[in-house]
């Protein structure tokens, strides 16, 4: 997919945090999602599956939602904390580190599953697989000196936690 100038001019108008809500609605109601397309577009990388993450906020206690490019390594899922190359940490992330527990919906179905940030070799190899055609390199380059989080998310048994709590939009 080749870069473009419309799908630059797009970038500003997902960024913006209504955006997001309107990005986890559809999402939801469809499991395509806007964001994506945009994304990816504007970089000239062709777009990923994504999946519909649920935390919980480490402070709170509240549960977080957000739509995120997933890759598939064996039974796992790995999503990049990328923020758009931002200096800091998604919170997603965040929460991720605090509560090493997540949900994730993937073709309407719920999961359950335990979630950790990839550290050392495990994240070298992941970042081998979910960035071979330089992706992530041009985030990478502007979040430095932040280093991007691989997260992992590996589905554990239905009946652990089928339904996330409390399911909202």
């Amino acid at each position: 997919m080749a870069s473009t100038t419309f799908y630059r001019r797009l970038i500003p108008l997902v960024m913006i945090p209504r955006a997001s809500v309107v990005e986890r609605l559809v999402f939801r109601w469809t499991g395509f999602s806007l964001f994506n397309p945009i994304m990816n577009g504007a970089s000239g990388f062709e777009p990923r599956p994504c999946l519909f993450l649920r935390t919980v906020h480490w402070k709170t206690g509240k549960t977080r939602d957000m739509v995120l490019p997933y890759l598939v390594d064996g039974d796992r899922f790995v999503v990049t904390g990328s923020l758009a190359g931002r200096p800091k940490d998604p919170v997603w992330a965040t929460n991720v580190r605090a509560n090493g527990i997540a949900w994730v919906r993937i073709e309407g179905r719920w999961l359950f599953c335990e979630a950790h940030v990839a550290q050392g070799g495990e994240r070298e190899a992941l970042w081998e697989k979910n960035s071979p055609n330089g992706e992530y390199e041009g985030y990478a380059k502007m979040a430095a000196p932040r280093v991007l989080p691989l997260v992992v998310l590996t589905p554990r048994h239905p009946a652990d936690a089928e339904r996330p709590p409390e399911d909202r939009a």
